[in-house]
Parts: structure tokens; sequence; C-alpha cells
């Protein structure tokens, strides 16, 4: 028995001793690390919407807060231009079991900070926040990037005492918009390289594209000098279902990291939106969902080409954007190459107020409601 009881213990002491030598994982640094006075802890658990979190990081570090993020492998690179890096501390993740193996310690360390914002509420996760305990944290707060499915989050007591945002003001929960990406040069000049107006935009699923190929078309046989760069879904939007006279207007680059995103978006001069009013799915961008353009135009100063029922939602007007009417997309892309450098200037300095008026709103709306 003696023998026995000598054998565990040694056991024992090996595995500590090993335990301590091998590298660790980041979940288990984590949650061994120190807190930090006045800090907030943020979980994103997918590979997208990692566009916001520059954003809301600066928000609440503005606010006097230390930020920890908990975000999946090689997805660090979208806080690259991010400042001041000594307020934030990035665990990474490599995928969900190791999310999953640590449900009680997680939820046990979340509860140490004074809020744990979850930075992608998804229908189909549910069961895991409510693993990591964030439906019985009462210093949870929820981002909502798709307010039609809210009655299915089974939040409402958050809702309630306002701890859950939405990108777009749509008046039905806390409006917080993040369209800070980092500290980048910008210019309110257009690049127009080799006198070429240079449009970027999104291609994504469910989406019309014939509206904007039937516009390259009208453009070409006009012979304006203009590029389209196009990141995103390349099975919606592509060379192939495009006439072979009018792919050499457009630069496709598929999925790309996030600065490199930014990279082409500031070497654009303009960005389209590709919604459309008689569209169904369209029509949740401007009731339910926020288009991810909007931020990249707020942060970059970028004028947007945006249908006119789309326009007021991202507080969008005549002066800092080129609107046009049902599909008549074409005469706006026209437009967008013949307005001048000046008007140009304008346009950018009327977003850039824009831009300063939103991130004083979502300031005071994030601070009524930590205070």
């Amino acid at each position: 028995m003696i023998k026995y009881s000598l054998y565990i213990l040694l056991f024992s002491l090996l595995y500590r001793f090993i335990y301590k030598i091998l590298p660790k994982n980041e979940i288990y640094k984590f949650i061994e690390s120190s807190n930090n006075l006045k800090s907030i802890v943020i979980l994103e658990l997918n590979n997208y919407h990692l566009e916001c979190l520059p954003g809301f990081t600066k928000y609440f570090i503005d606010l006097g807060y230390n930020v920890d993020i908990i975000i999946k492998k090689k997805n660090r690179e979208s806080m690259e231009k991010f400042e001041p890096k000594k307020k934030i501390r990035i665990f990474e993740f490599k995928n969900l079991n190791q999310i999953k193996q640590n449900y009680d310690k997680l939820k046990k360390k979340f509860k140490n900070y004074n809020y744990s914002l979850l930075h992608t509420t998804d229908l189909e996760k549910k069961k895991i926040y409510k693993n990591l305990g964030y439906y019985e944290n009462p210093n949870s707060l929820f981002i909502i990037h798709g307010i039609d499915f809210l009655e299915d989050l089974n939040i409402t007591k958050f809702i309630l005492k306002n701890h859950t945002f939405s990108l777009a003001d749509y008046g039905k929960l806390i409006y917080v918009n993040p369209n800070y990406f980092g500290e980048f040069n910008l210019t309110k000049k257009r690049k127009k390289i080799k006198n070429k107006t240079s449009f970027f935009i999104t291609s994504s699923g469910l989406k019309n594209y014939s509206y904007l190929i039937e516009a390259i078309e009208n453009l070409h046989n006009k012979s304006i000098n203009f590029e389209i760069h196009v990141t995103g879904h390349v099975n919606d939007l592509n060379e192939k279902i495009l006439p072979k006279h009018l792919r050499k207007y457009f630069h496709f680059y598929g999925h790309v990291n996030y600065q490199k995103l930014y990279q082409i978006v500031i070497n654009s001069d303009f960005i389209i939106i590709n919604l459309f009013p008689d569209l169904e799915f369209d029509n949740l961008f401007r009731t339910y969902r926020a288009t991810g353009n909007a931020q990249l135009i707020y942060g970059f100063l970028k004028p947007p080409i945006i249908e006119k029922n789309f326009a007021h939602v991202y507080k969008f007007t005549n002066k800092n954007s080129i609107i046009f009417h049902n599909h008549n997309l074409y005469s706006a892309i026209e437009n967008a190459t013949q307005i001048s450098e000046e008007q140009y200037s304008q346009m950018t300095m009327k977003i850039k107020v824009l831009k300063d008026n939103i991130y004083n709103i979502s300031l005071n709306n994030l601070k009524s409601v930590l205070s």
C-alpha cells in the first residue's frame, strides 16, 4: 500500500513538472492569466466579423478599460494596425474543441471581468454561449449582427438592460458602430492611378450582380477609363460570368486577410454597395442587418455608391455619397468617374464629419451602458 502511494505521489510530481515545462496553448494561458483592473474580455469564435474587432476594442479603451481578446488562430492580423497595443492582450485558440474542453474554467474566468463581450452572437452556437455562462453572467454583452433572429437567441433580459448592440441604427438595440481599423495614413484625395477611377465591391452570396454587369457594359461602350476590385465569394462574381470584353476591367482577389482587404480599399476611390430594394434578400440590409461596407466607408473615408432606399439607413446623403434610384447603377458609376478633385475632396470631408459623429454617438451609447 505504501509502495502504491509512493508511485501515485511520484506520478503526480512528474505530471506537474511536465505540465510546467511543456508549452501551453493560449486558452490555458488565458485561464491562468491575472486580470487587469477595469478590464473587458472579448470572445470571437468565428473567422468572420473581425473587421469589427479593432473598432469595438477602441471604444472600450477610450472609456478606460483594458481589453483581453480571444480569437481563432491566424486572426491576430486583424489587429495588426491597432494602437495602443499595450492596452490589449490577444489569446488564440486552434479550434472549438479547445473552447469546449474548458467550459467550466472559461465560465469562471469570464466572471472575473467587468464585462464579457460576445463579438458575434450566432444562433447555431447558442449552446456554446450557454455553456460558457453568457446567459447567466449579468455582465455579459452581446453584438447582434442580424436582428432578424433576435427572438430565437433567448436573451430578452439582456435586451431589456441594454446589454445588446447593433451595428445599424434601427432603434431596436443600442447603436454602436465600429469603424476604426487601425492607424493608417489616409488621404482625402482620390487615387485615380493613370487617370483611371477605381471602384471596390465585395462579392457575397445571394446577391444579384446583373445590374453591375449591365452598368459596366454601358461604361465600356462609352470608352470610360475605370477598374473594379472585387474581394469575397468568387463563386458569385467571377470572370466566368463576365463577357470576355469586360473582364479587363475587373481584378478578383477572392478571400483575403484583413490587412490585404484594407489596402485594396485604400487604393480604391469609391465603394459600390450592391443592394436593390426590389430584391428580398437585399432588403434585410435596411431592416435587420448591417452591410460591412458601411464600416469600410466610414473608416477609410471612401464615398459610397448606394441606392436611395438604403442610403438613409447608413446616414449617407447626396453630400457624402453618389446615390442612385432603383437599378440605375450605371449613371452613378459614370458620375463617379467624372466628378472633379474638389468635389471628391468635399465628399470625403463630409464622410469624415459623419464618421466623427458616429464615433461620438457610439461612444456615448456604450458609456451609458457601462456606467
